[in-house]
């Protein structure tokens, strides 16, 4: 509960209220059309839920859990499109063609590791479709801004591609500016990053 009021707590409350989002549910053993997942999106339910036990893999994982699925509801809420994009895909090296999409990607543990093995992608999951792609910056935008600034100073396709999503974003909500990315930049997550001990000496409650 920490973890998930301090990353959401990031987005204006301008953004929430655009989104349409009513709902969001913590749960366990969570999953799609018989398929395990950390995190579905329910658009027509207006409700993004969250599964406590897979997505806590990591804090990191965890957060980009969090933004990932949280922009599916952004994309789907802006043009009620989600799997395509030409004016992204159009950003990407001539003659790429994306996978069949994040469904037929899970289970592979590979898939969301950042890597610059892909030039344009921050990892083989963002490959599997646009809407992936998407998702996948922005969580990384959001959560690790630090990998953006180094991929982007060295990768012109990813570089054009963080612009892009600012430019969806300040579109959507006008409190998504540059603003709002400085204060990105500054976040603080070092209490999240080691568990905090009891004092010695300190009383049971």
């Amino acid at each position: 509960m920490p973890l998930f009021a301090f990353e959401f707590g990031l987005y204006p409350r301008g953004l929430v209220e655009r989104t349409g989002l009513r709902r969001i549910v913590l749960c366990k053993q969570l999953s799609f059309d018989g398929q395990r997942r950390a995190a579905v999106p329910d658009f027509g339910g207006a409700t993004l839920y969250l599964d406590v036990v897979r997505g806590m893999v990591t804090m990191s994982y965890a957060r980009k859990v969090l933004h990932h699925e949280f922009f599916h509801i952004v994309d789907w809420r802006d043009d009620r499109e989600l799997y395509r994009d030409d004016q992204w895909s159009a950003l990407n090296a001539k003659g790429f063609a994306y996978g069949s999409g994040g469904k037929n990607a899970q289970g592979d543990s590979t898939m969301q590791v950042l890597t610059d093995a892909y030039p344009g992608f921050l990892n083989k999951y963002s490959t599997t479709g646009v809407e992936e792609d998407k998702a996948v910056v922005f969580a990384n935008m959001l959560a690790d801004p630090g990998v953006i600034e180094r991929r982007t100073s060295e990768d012109p396709v990813l570089a054009r591609k963080v612009e892009r999503m600012k430019e969806l974003l300040r579109s959507f909500s006008k409190e998504v500016d540059g603003s709002f990315w400085k204060k990105i930049g500054e976040v603080d997550r070092s209490a999240f990053e080691k568990p905090k001990l009891p004092r010695a000496g300190g009383r049971r409650r």
